[in-house]
């Protein structure tokens, strides 16, 4: 898939283990967030209660199925068989991942993001050819992510996006009261996990999340 920075907008990133391992839960919220308007999805399955080997393959079939259907885009998260397996669009790594040029040289035809959290890594980045995007975050403290970096805030995250021109997607602890904040940064879009995957009126919390308000 050719990568388009507009696919960054509201960007879903989820697994099991975000669901308290409930199957039925993760795959039911990302077909509600598909319905309503999430731009792209990250299969993400980390953590000591994650899924692997058959079991990660076998869902991450199912959540493909749903996000085709609705023609999202699938990544998949620091895991280039599975990506592979899966046929998946784009691949995504963090700084404690696979190496990023070792990813781009077996990505094939996906394309390839990187997680950065500050301007030493934003530097290293931008050294390294192929990078499609940058995930920037965490932007506040979260608890979605057991292995998450120092929360950056707003004001690094406005410095961290001005300072390259690769596409950026803000992630870490948005939700729907504070994502104005982060929209207000030059970034092409937003990525949460627990906003969504939490939520009780998905459409409600999408429409927040694209920074509308509900009167």
């Amino acid at each position: 898939m050719k990568f388009n920075k507009a696919i960054l907008d509201m960007y879903l990133v989820a697994g099991t283990q975000n669901v308290h391992g409930n199957i039925d839960s993760f795959l039911s919220q990302l077909e509600a967030a598909c319905r309503h308007g999430i731009t792209a999805f990250q299969y993400r399955e980390k953590g000591p209660s994650a899924l692997s080997g058959t079991r990660k393959l076998e869902i991450g079939r199912l959540a493909h199925d749903i996000t085709q259907k609705y023609h999202v885009p699938f990544i998949v998260d620091d895991d280039i068989e599975l990506a592979n397996q899966l046929n998946a669009d784009g691949l995504h790594v963090g700084q404690n991942d696979t190496d990023i040029s070792q990813v781009l040289q077996d990505a094939h035809n996906m394309f390839v993001g990187l997680s950065i959290n500050t301007k030493d890594e934003l530097h290293d980045a931008q050294k390294v050819s192929g990078i499609a995007y940058l995930g920037i975050g965490p932007i506040f403290s979260t608890q979605s992510k057991r292995d998450a970096a120092p929360a950056i805030g707003t004001q690094n995250l406005h410095q961290l996006s001005q300072a390259t021109d690769l596409p950026t997607v803000a992630i870490g602890g948005i939700n729907e009261h504070n994502v104005q904040s982060v929209r207000q940064a030059p970034v092409d879009g937003v990525a949460v996990i627990s906003a969504i995957m939490n939520s009780s009126n998905v459409a409600a919390t999408i429409y927040q999340l694209k920074g509308k308000s509900l009167l």
